[in-house]
C-alpha cells in the first residue's frame, strides 16, 4: 500500500506500508527517489512525522546524490551525437558585426548553433547554451514522439487518461495523478525504445491502480509480458542530471 506526498525541501516522497517492516525506515535511490516504509498497521502520520524529523538529512543526501551524477552529454570535437533524432551542428560566426551573438535554430534533424569565432567549443558559456538547446530539442522530440506513442499504447490496451504534461524532471521518469493526468520526463527520449514503452505503460497502469500493489504489477505484466525484468533494466539508467 502506497501514497505519495510532496515535501517542500525534498520533493515527491513515496510512503509505503509493508507487512515485513518492523520499524520505520527511509530509502533514497541513486536517482534521488525517497521512500519511507512503515509497518503495515501503522498510520500514515507515523511516516510523515518520521520524515519531518529526518527532512534535513534527506535533503542533504538527495543534493549529494545529484552532485555525483554525471552531466548530460554535450558536444565534443570529433563526436556528433546529441539527441535521439537530432545532430548538433556548431559553426563559428563569419560575420564581424555579430561576432558576440549566438544564434540557434532547430530543424527536422539538426540543432544548429552559430557562435562567436573567438570562442572554443570548451567555452563555458557555449556549453551552457548547448545545454539549453538540448532541453529545447528534447521537449520538441517528446511532443512529436511521446504524445502519439502514449495515445497508441492507450488505444491498444484500453486505457483512458486526462491530460499529459511534458516536464524536465530530476527524479522520476513519469507519474500519474489521482485525477488521471500523466507527467512524462522529456529525458525519456534518451532511453531505448522498449524502455520508453515500459514507462508509458507503467503510467497508464497507474490510471487504474494508484499504488504499486499486486494488482498494479498484474496489470503491467499483462501489457508488457516481462514487467519485472523491464523494471530492473530501467533502474540501470539514472533519471536526473544537473542541467
Amino acid at each position: 500500500m502506497e501514497k505519495i506526498i510532496y515535501l517542500k525541501e525534498v520533493g515527491e516522497v513515496v510512503l509505503r506500508k509493508s507487512r515485513r517492516a518492523r520499524r520505520v525506515s527511509i530509502r533514497i535511490t541513486p536517482a534521488g527517489r525517497v521512500t519511507v516504509t512503515i509497518p503495515f498497521y501503522s498510520g500514515w502520520n507515523t511516516a510523515v512525522r518520521f520524515l519531518e524529523q529526518k527532512k534535513d538529512w534527506v535533503s542533504r543526501t538527495v543534493q549529494k546524490m545529484e552532485k555525483k551524477r554525471p552531466p548530460r552529454p554535450v558536444y565534443r570535437e570529433g563526436e556528433n551525437p546529441f539527441t535521439r533524432f537530432h545532430k548538433l551542428i556548431l559553426t563559428p560566426s563569419k560575420d564581424a558585426e555579430t561576432e558576440e551573438v549566438v544564434r540557434g535554430r532547430i530543424t527536422e534533424k539538426e540543432a544548429l548553433l552559430i557562435y562567436p569565432a573567438s570562442w572554443v567549443p570548451e567555452n563555458e558559456q557555449l556549453r551552457a547554451i548547448i545545454q539549453e538547446m538540448y532541453i529545447r530539442v528534447l521537449r520538441q522530440e517528446a511532443r512529436q514522439y511521446l504524445l502519439p506513442r502514449l495515445r497508441r499504447l492507450a488505444a491498444d490496451h484500453g486505457y483512458t487518461y486526462r491530460r499529459v504534461f511534458l516536464k524536465n524532471l530530476k527524479t522520476r521518469w513519469g507519474s500519474c495523478s489521482a485525477a488521471g493526468n500523466i507527467n512524462l520526463n522529456i529525458h525519456l527520449m534518451m532511453l531505448p525504445g522498449h524502455l520508453i514503452d515500459y514507462v508509458l505503460l507503467h503510467e497508464l497502469a497507474h490510471t487504474r491502480h494508484k499504488n504499486h500493489g499486486p494488482g498494479f504489477w498484474e496489470e503491467l505484466q499483462r501489457t508488457t509480458g516481462n514487467a519485472r525484468e523491464l523494471d530492473r533494466e530501467l533502474n540501470k539508467y539514472p533519471v536526473a542530471h544537473d542541467q
